[in-house]
Formats: structure tokens, sequence, C-alpha cells
């Protein structure tokens, strides 16, 4: 699905928003790009017989207790992200993180309301793009300023290698740090190991999450400060990253930093990542222009 019209300004407000946002694509918009990481799958269970579930027998309203106990286990196992009725048209809503296609229909076809007959069921590919859960007010500033920080490169390569570097492990480490850990949908992890060998919580951006994206157009996620910043480096900023395809076949990059507080402190962290963006971006360019960042030399 090709995405237009989006600008930064109405990214940085879809981000801060405590909204649920479904973009829906197809399993291979990104399937190369993202084959390690899990996807979502949109599963419409659909009633068997007229009058359903107006009119459920005692046997049938046993097998549903099974039903929303299956689910419950699936929500504890991080596999199903939400599920409950939609009333009008009449159907059950699940919402399913799986690594396949066919691992969400096994899921669901263990389903004790499917194995009884009682519901079939559709299931489509999609993207969660933004989760309510992943939005933690005591992680952000209470009332962030207008400030912006904002970069912009351009990159000789086409957007879906560009986005790739971004938002795969194996992509950041190719120009962003030497090892990462990156897990693309919302809440999972972000996180740039600049220090693999120091400390967990010491490595570089511990404990920063994926707050949003489309493929190949935006990606969000949460940033923190160097530990030399004390107390900061628990105040997280957010990061929008815009992609824009150029008739050369280069791509565009713009780098949005927001949320920032006030006072001598937060002058001094922006400051700061003034000049580290400017260094990633950098980075991103030689990337494709002389391969991959060396770091046993840096």
């Amino acid at each position: 699905m090709k995405i237009t019209n989006i600008t930064s300004t109405s990214i940085v407000l879809l981000t801060v928003c405590a909204v649920m946002l479904i973009s829906m694509a197809t399993a291979a918009d990104e399937g190369e790009a993202m084959s390690d990481q899990k996807e979502q799958f949109f599963v419409q269970l659909l009633g068997t017989r007229e009058g359903w579930p107006n009119d459920m027998t005692p046997g049938e309203e046993q097998i549903m207790t099974e039903h929303y106990h299956y689910l419950e286990g699936l929500v504890k196992q991080g596999k199903v992200i939400t599920a409950g009725p939609v009333f009008d048209p009449v159907f059950g809503l699940i919402i399913v993180k799986a690594a396949s296609k066919a691992e969400a229909r096994a899921l669901i076809e263990k389903d004790p309301s499917v194995t009884a007959g009682l519901h079939t069921f559709e299931i489509h590919p999609m993207r969660v793009s933004l989760l309510v859960e992943n939005f933690d007010e005591d992680r952000y500033v209470k009332n962030p300023t207008n400030r912006r920080l904002t970069k912009e490169v351009l990159v000789d390569a086409v957007i879906s290698e560009v986005y790739r570097a971004w938002t795969t492990s194996e992509g950041v480490r190719t120009f962003f740090a030497p090892d990462a850990k990156v897990e693309l949908w919302p809440g999972g992890a972000y996180e740039m190991y600049f220090s693999p060998g120091e400390p967990e919580g010491l490595r570089g951006s511990d404990g920063c999450r994926v707050l949003s994206f489309l493929p190949s157009s935006m990606f969000s996620f949460e940033w923190n400060a160097p530990v030399r910043f004390g107390p900061l480096r628990d105040v997280y900023t957010q990061v929008v990253i815009m992609f824009e395809e150029l008739d050369t076949g280069e791509t565009r990059v713009t780098l949005t930093q927001h949320g920032w507080g006030e006072g001598e402190d937060w002058d001094e962290l922006h400051d700061y990542f003034d000049g580290a963006w400017t260094y990633v971006l950098e980075n991103l360019k030689k990337r494709f222009t002389t391969g991959p960042v060396d770091w046993s030399s840096n």
C-alpha cells in the first residue's frame, strides 16, 4: 500500500496520541525486509448459523467460555494483541502476532469455537502501527516544548533498502551501531548498542521502543539520553523518520526529534543530539556509497 501526502507534523501528532491505527497491507509488502520479525494478522470469526450468537444453547455457552480462556492464554503468551466481539455487523475480532500466516492460522484452528463448528474464520495480513498500551506518560516530558530537532539527508539507494536499514537489526548494524535489537512492532525493542561490552542498561539506547511505522514511508521510535546526562536518561524523546523516494532514484530521509523539556540540561542534550544525528545520517549516506561501517576500526 502506497502512502502519500504524509507530513512530518501529522506523523508527530499521530505518534503522541493514545489511539490505535490499523494500516492494512499484504504480507509481501515488506516480506523480505522483515522476514526475521513477527507479523500481525486480522482475524474475523464468523458464526455458522442464523441467529448467532443471540440464541446460544447452554452447550454453546460452555464452548464460548472455553473460547474465551483459550484466547486469554494466547494473550498471556503474547500471541494475541487484542480480541473481542463486533456488534454491527456481528463477528469476532482477533489480532494475532505470529511468524507467518500459517502459524496464525494454526492458532485459530485450535480455537474451541472453531473446532466445535460454531465459527468459521477469515484471516488477513495487517500492520498494527499505533497501540494505546505503548504510550506510558511517565516515560515522557509532562509538558513538552514546541522545539523540534530536524535533520535531512539524501541517500543514493531505493526507498525499500533505506527503510530496511532503519527497521531491522541487520540494517542498523551497517551504519548506526555495532550491535542492536530491533523488533518491528509497536512496543518492540529499538535498542542500539554503541558499547556492546557494557552491562545491560549502559550499552546505548537500552529500553527504547518502536512507536509506529508505515512501511517504506515512516518509522517512529523512542530515544533516550546517554548515561552522562543523569536523570534525563530516564525521560524519552520521540524520533520520527520520514522516507521520500525521488525521481533521481535517491531517497530523502528526514529525521525529527521532539518531546523536549525546558532548562539548561535539556539545552545541552539538544546540542548533543544536534551533532549526534548529523553523524548518524552521514554514516547512513556512506553506507550506500562506500559500504557498511567497519566498527572494529572505530
